[in-house]
């Protein structure tokens, strides 16, 4: 029913109606792509949703991502229900034209989106929620989560942290290349972002050193001259043993033998299972295997002027690039529920009756895709309990 579902949604995009007067009330929190996308279809489900978010506008973290910033999923499987992206947008949508997108997307379906406002409890109130919504209380029939993996960057505390007299930085503070020439750059973490700073730096000539602790799988965005993205769907459901062995082979067939990196530690579909996710830094490839880019052990400890790695090598740095990941940072909001499993994510979805949690998956499909699917299930479920 999902896939009959978004092919009509592109052959025919929609517009999300008005709620009635009596329509059961839903708070979604965030106003990135899970959160816009789960407000339309809780409006046509004839659901009264409004959308909070801390952010000062429509777009969630993404207008505060890297200027080089591009989707790692094609254009037609990165939309939300109701609205294509265009063709003008190209097969790997941007930065800036993704944000474009989302605004577009909140005003095409009237959503109600209240911005510059933060949400920090949520408690259960009877059959309803209780909202303290910058320290005043709020009421909503239901709730969505949908802040996204993304809320809290992680830094490591490095011993030495305090004696690094360059800048250092996480890859959330990362804009553009151009802010780094003629320095020695020392980006650490081997996930996308990691992967695509170092691309970016090494496009204006700064040969970064790349210092990673667990060798990721590289997964390309094109796999000769066709997007990578629709695989993803067949994937989800074969067995995890065929796609850990698939996956190899597409890497291999792409980029030849594995000489750029180590072999990854874990299998695939455990990585994906602990919502991690394979590279995909078009070009990384090549810059490692012509030096540009210089691969080296993870950071032990960080001195005045660079870092001690853990094989005792040094290398001198003026500036450090984090892109260590994130976390969702729900504690606060919902860990006195009982919702979240050891690591501080959602432990199921919906989690309970009236509250559920959109976006915080990392499948094949791309995150992306999955958050369509995932809003379609817990609106479905919602409006059910509201017998809508």
């Amino acid at each position: 029913m999902t896939v009959v579902a978004r092919i009509a949604d592109r052959v025919r995009p929609w517009c999300a109606p008005l709620p009635p007067a009596d329509a059961p009330t839903v708070a979604v929190i965030g106003a990135g792509p899970a959160g816009l996308a789960t407000a339309a279809l809780a409006r046509r489900a004839h659901l009264d949703a409004t959308v909070l978010d801390r952010s000062d506008a429509v777009g969630g973290s993404w207008p505060d991502r890297y200027d080089s910033l591009r989707l790692n999923t094609v254009r037609w499987m990165s939309d939300l229900p109701g609205l294509r992206m265009p063709r003008s947008d190209g097969r790997w949508v941007g930065r800036d034209a993704l944000v474009a997108y989302l605004r577009r997307y909140a005003e095409r379906h009237r959503l109600v989106v209240r911005t510059g406002t933060t949400v920090r409890r949520i408690d259960q109130d009877g059959d309803g929620w209780l909202l303290d919504v910058d320290g005043v209380a709020e009421r909503f029939d239901l709730v969505v989560v949908a802040s996204g993996n993304s809320a809290v960057p992680v830094l490591p505390d490095w011993p030495g942290r305090g004696d690094f007299t360059g800048r250092l930085l996480h890859a959330r503070d990362y804009r553009r290349p151009e802010d780094h020439g003629g320095r020695r750059v020392l980006v650490v973490g081997a996930g996308s972002s990691g992967g695509e700073i170092c691309v970016d730096l090494a496009r204006v000539g700064v040969e970064p050193v790349w210092s990673v602790r667990t060798a990721p799988h590289v997964f390309p965005r094109e796999a000769f001259g066709l997007p990578s993205t629709p695989l993803g769907p067949p994937g989800e459901v074969l067995p995890d043993a065929i796609v850990d062995r698939v996956a190899p082979r597409l890497e291999r067939a792409v980029y030849g033998e594995r000489d750029y990196l180590p072999e990854p530690d874990e299998s695939l579909t455990r990585l994906l299972a602990r919502c991690k996710e394979p590279m995909t830094a078009d070009g990384i490839v090549e810059l490692v295997r012509s030096g540009r880019v210089r691969v080296v052990a993870p950071v032990a400890v960080l001195t005045a002027d660079g870092a001690t790695l853990t094989d005792g090598s040094f290398v001198p740095a003026d500036d450090v690039i984090a892109a260590t990941g994130y976390r969702p940072g729900l504690e606060s909001l919902v860990g006195h529920l009982g919702v979240l499993d050891d690591d501080g994510r959602p432990a199921s979805l919906p989690s309970r009756s009236g509250l559920a949690f959109v976006g915080f998956r990392i499948p094949l499909t791309g995150t992306l895709w999955a958050i369509e699917t995932d809003a379609r299930r817990v609106v479905r479920e919602l409006a059910r309990r509201r017998g809508r």
